[in-house]
């Protein structure tokens, strides 16, 4: 596979569009490890979503993006914004990919059109890879992961390619080397989605405080957002809030937990230990060599977004938390899952697309692109909608997530009542 010859002093032009700081972490990652041979731009479409300045800065911390202002826009003026471009990296929510997509499209000539997901990609779903038709290429980020989406982009004859990289915020060149430094910190990073139950996720925070307090190690919750903040998924149950429910009530004392936002990356330094139900930062913890507890309690299936660590060693309870226990990793595991040896670079593989896109070789399917059109009403409320009309959305979500916890609240008090 060669690729494409450029001009002396050219470059191939590639845009990344995200929506959420999941997203914009993805794209900012992934095209700072392209070529000299590229011009990056990453921006972002304006939606309910759109990160803050402070998760907008952890998201792009460690990469060109760093320090410089993201451009916002809205989906009105994505074919300006893409005009030019070789490549169109869709790092979005599907909805948006598809908004991305269909603007991409109406240019001449058409960009190659990519697209991938932030982190551990399971379960593998026709949904995803539906809003995402009219794409040249899929990335994958794991040997796993290409067969169980090239398996759905079979059954649904999308003639869409599925290319297989590195998660772009892993910098280890293979299997990660072990970090022998004593223990000393323990990161929790909780995920927006599971565990589902509130009892869950205080059990959680309970047997945190309780390492903190047998221990003496720093234990740290490393919110992806304050409560209230957007994020790629909505919590219902935020781990701040429910920290404070606990400190109000004298369940615990407040002390042994720390919270903090910010970048994943500077909290897995050596002596640390990394704890979570379903998450993306565990990958990162042992691309640092560091041990890692996966909690098995609430389950290890499809809908607890773990059941790609089966087999991984790293399965643990939160019996195991409480008495600070953590692993590494099984070597197997690691190779088919996101550990793999990177024979060839990303930044080659979409060279060859930028060419074929130069060369006017991609076309448009007519089929696919009537399809992406019959949803375009649900893609055009997520991005087009005016600011203030985005602001009462994100008070809305904030206010049916207080509600909820309201009307828990009050079943508890109702079934502590005598009969």
């Amino acid at each position: 596979m060669s690729t494409p010859a450029l001009p002396s002093g050219a470059k191939y032009r590639i845009v990344a569009v995200a929506d959420s700081d999941s997203y914009l972490k993805f794209a900012c990652a992934t095209l700072d490890g392209l070529g000299p041979e590229w011009e990056r731009e990453v921006l972002l479409v304006r939606s309910p979503i759109q990160p803050t300045l402070e998760q907008v800065t952890a998201a792009t911390a460690g990469t060109f993006c760093a320090g410089r202002a993201t451009k916002v826009i809205t989906a009105s003026g994505l074919r300006t914004a893409l005009a030019g471009a070789d490549v169109v990296l869709a790092a979005a929510t599907g909805p948006v990919v598809e908004e991305i997509y269909l603007h991409a499209s109406t240019l001449s000539p058409r960009p190659a059109l990519v697209s991938g997901l932030p982190g551990v990609a399971f379960p593998a779903t026709k949904k995803a890879l539906r809003y995402r038709a009219l794409g040249d290429a899929f990335i994958t980020h794991s040997h796993a992961e290409s067969r169980a989406f090239s398996d759905q982009i079979e059954e649904l004859g999308q003639p869409q390619r599925i290319l297989v990289s590195r998660l772009p915020f892993l910098s280890s060149p293979g299997q990660p080397v072990q970090d022998e430094t004593k223990l000393q910190r323990v990161v929790f990073a909780p995920q927006a989605k599971v565990p589902v139950e509130k009892d869950e996720r205080i059990a959680i925070l309970q047997a945190l405080a309780g390492l903190a307090r047998r221990s003496g190690f720093t234990v740290r919750v490393k919110l992806r957002a304050w409560a209230g903040e957007p994020q790629t998924h909505l919590e219902q149950y935020p781990f701040d809030e429910l920290w404070h429910e606990l400190v109000n009530s004298h369940a615990v004392a407040g002390h042994e937990l720390e919270f903090c936002t910010g970048s994943m990356a500077e909290q897995l330094t050596p002596g640390t230990a990394m704890v979570t139900v379903s998450s993306t930062a565990a990958l990162e913890a042992l691309d640092a060599g560091l041990p890692v507890l996966i909690l098995s309690d609430f389950g290890v299936s499809d809908e607890m977004l773990n059941k790609v660590f089966d087999g991984s060693g790293l399965l643990g309870t939160l019996a195991d938390l409480k008495a600070g226990r953590f692993f590494q990793p099984e070597q197997s595991w690691l190779r088919d899952n996101y550990f793999h040896k990177q024979d060839v670079p990303l930044g080659h593989v979409l060279a060859i697309y930028a060419g074929w896109a130069r060369a006017g070789k991609l076309g448009v399917d007519r089929d696919r692109l009537a399809a992406s059109r019959k949803r375009r009403l649900r893609i055009r409320l997520r991005t087009l909608l005016p600011g203030p009309a985005l602001k009462a959305i994100r008070w809305a979500r904030k206010l049916q997530s207080d509600q909820a916890n309201q009307r828990m609240q009050a079943d508890q008090t109702a079934h502590q009542l005598p009969a």
